[in-house]
């Protein structure tokens, strides 16, 4: 085949940033959404219900059983983090699939008609991405990582606070628990700590840092780590914006270690 019959060749590239942007979009709209509405539910008068501010001369209304002030916060924020956790599954969820898209996109070479777009190349490999089950995409991504994420059991647990949340307004029900009555739950978090004598000091707001070794600064790891929390039935799946923000923020760190571990353009 002489050169002006050889098949034209066209390079893409790709941006690894455009891989975290899905998860970073997620955690920085549902850690605000959270910090807003929790501070407007713990100023406002929550012992009845709103007033009609309703636009038009139309409102309907229920009668439901009486809800003390601290009951309706309870119901108002299982929603609010029942719809904040669904956004940020689904946020790590599409960042793992654009992990994917690269990956395939730079390891083997892909041919296609003169006519084809970039989503006519894409769109199938999305679609592959989008029929694999959470535990097998983040497995396929994690085997083609420079070093893999453990981030499954994180995963999980938001989906089964998600559910608690969503199906039984945060009461621990019995298809949460296991069979000695307990549901626990691995929320994600980033830990921050210095060494001191081979020991991780994990660092705490207030308290002095001090590696006791005689030098001027410390250096400082951070890395996953996981948040237990124990409930049992018809306990109250209670968080605060501190346990979400921490959530929030290991799946913000999450998108920005899966695009710095991707594999290398062949």
């Amino acid at each position: 085949m002489t050169d002006d019959q050889s098949i034209p060749v066209v390079q893409l590239t790709v941006n690894p940033s455009a891989v975290a942007a899905p998860i970073y979009a997620a955690a920085v709209t549902c850690r605000e959404i959270v910090d807003f509405y929790f501070d407007a539910l713990a100023k406002g008068d929550l012992s009845k219900p709103p007033p009609n501010i309703a636009t038009s001369d139309f409102r309907f209304d229920i009668k439901r059983p009486s809800l003390s002030a601290d009951d309706r916060r309870s119901l108002h924020q299982s929603w609010i983090l029942a719809k904040a956790f669904q956004d940020l599954m689904r946020g790590v969820r599409a960042s793992l699939e654009q992990a994917y898209l690269v990956i395939d996109l730079t390891s083997r070479r892909h041919t296609v008609s003169s006519s084809s777009t970039v989503e006519d190349l894409t769109s199938p490999i999305l679609e592959k991405a989008g029929k694999r089950n959470f535990p097998d995409l983040l497995a396929r991504v994690n085997s083609k990582l420079s070093e893999p994420l453990a981030f499954a059991p994180a995963y999980h647990s938001m989906q089964n606070a998600r559910n608690c949340l969503e199906h039984r307004g945060g009461i621990v029900g019995k298809s949460d628990v296991d069979p000695h009555g307990n549901f626990e739950l691995r929320f994600p978090r980033m830990k921050f700590f210095y060494m001191r004598h081979g020991e991780e000091i994990e660092i705490e707001y207030g308290k002095q840092v001090d590696a006791d070794d005689g030098k001027p600064e410390v250096e400082l790891f951070g890395r996953f780590d996981f948040h237990l929390r124990n409930f049992k039935l018809r306990d109250q799946l209670a968080l605060t914006v501190t346990d979400f923000n921490e959530i929030a923020f290991a799946c913000y760190h999450f998108g920005t270690l899966l695009a710095a571990r991707l594999p290398k353009p062949a």
